[in-house]
């Protein structure tokens, strides 16, 4: 800063001239004493200084464009918020979230008790992530574990495209649409996805994350209608016969999913209690089937009879008997495949998907042998 006299508009005056934080700055003073003493106040008065500090990379940016744009349009900043003071009383803005921040975690802890006896106990995993976002919402509203993995393999594949350090409110229904058409999905499987992220941005406009939602904006996906395809006499025999021969004590639940009709899931959650022979009736609670609401299903006389032959339910460790099972076969032909995929989804398996079942049988058999030859050692 320099200080010098000099005359303006014909009159005698100081005038002080430098730089102040990188800018210009002029000041006028009627005697050199008022200006020095001016200079030293203001070398020792660092509360602008210290106030810039500690404000955060983003709220500079914010603070520099809202300056900017004031001054391009023709206000100061401290007019804008007398205005806003005053005019918007009552009006929200954005709150700021990264989309890994709203999709968030659902966390389920499914450990043993470390006291319990005959029990192999793991620990808790090493990354641990408690509950959080709108998966946590989803888990503290109550959803079914299995609700909660469909839903968290949706919102995740959408953010690891996306990007997890993505800002929400930038998310446009283009970045959507490029996420849909890069997975190669069909068109039943990109309307359902769709759908799970509508249920995301919707959740986000609740938190006050985002205006409105961009998935809601993409075209109505057109859908094939589903056929479904039954088997033939022949293909639930042959089923039933492989099912006795391989693993007779899954015969209760084969059963009961070739001609109750009931689902996988939900004879997964079924006792034997829920079971009347006598009265040839399966009893689901609400929290047992998909729907949440109590179903009775009345029992042939045919699966009766295989149902005789089969365990009492629930199995225990029946996943991995079958899984088991299936490793030990060496020969898996495409037929058998095709006809387990037609009970387990209700269709034929698409070539790629048969390729990658061929493939995960053949990894399931190596992984078996590599197992059971340790074990021998």
């Amino acid at each position: 800063m320099k200080v010098k006299e000099i005359t303006q508009r014909g009159k005698p005056v100081v005038l002080v001239d430098g730089k102040i934080n990188g800018k210009r700055k002029r000041m006028f003073f009627d005697t050199k004493p008022q200006a020095e003493r001016w200079l030293k106040a203001e070398a020792k008065d660092v509360t602008c200084q210290q106030w810039w500090i500690g404000l955060s990379n983003s709220d500079r940016i914010d603070m520099m464009n809202a300056f900017e744009r004031s001054r391009s349009i023709g206000f100061t900043l401290l007019s804008a918020v007398d205005h806003f003071a005053t005019a918007g009383s009552g009006k929200n803005f954005l709150k700021k979230c990264t989309l890994g921040e709203a999709v968030g975690y659902a966390y389920v802890d499914e450990r043993v008790k470390a006291d319990s006896p005959r029990c192999r106990h793991r620990g808790r995993p090493e990354k641990v992530f408690e509950p959080s976002g709108f998966l946590g919402a989803k888990a503290r509203k109550g959803c079914s574990k299995n609700t909660l993995y469909t839903l968290q393999t949706v919102v995740h594949s959408f953010r690891d495209f996306i990007g997890a350090d993505t800002q929400v409110a930038t998310i446009t229904p283009e970045m959507i649409e490029s996420w849909l058409d890069a997975g190669a999905w069909g068109n039943t499987t990109k309307e359902g996805y769709n759908r799970q992220v509508k249920n995301l941005f919707n959740w986000m406009i609740k938190r006050d994350y985002v205006m409105d939602n961009p998935a809601s904006k993409i075209e109505e996906i057109i859908r094939v209608e589903f056929d479904p395809q039954i088997l033939t006499v022949e293909q639930a025999t042959k089923f039933m016969e492989l099912t006795r021969k391989e693993s007779p004590a899954l015969l209760t639940s084969a059963a009961l999913n070739l001609f109750c009709g009931i689902r996988p899931s939900e004879v997964r959650r079924l006792s034997q209690q829920d079971i009347s022979f006598a009265d040839k009736e399966v009893a689901l609670k609400g929290n047992q089937t998909k729907t949440r609401r109590r179903r009775y299903v009345d029992i042939s006389d045919n699966c009766l009879a295989w149902m005789k032959l089969g365990a009492k339910l629930p199995i225990a460790n029946h996943n991995h008997e079958w899984a088991n099972r299936l490793a030990k076969q060496t020969s898996r032909t495409h037929e058998q495949i095709k006809l387990a995929w037609r009970l387990a989804v209700g269709r034929n398996p698409a070539d790629a998907e048969l390729v990658q079942a061929t493939a995960h049988l053949r990894v399931q058999r190596e992984h078996f042998d590599k197992k059971e030859n340790a074990d021998h050692l």
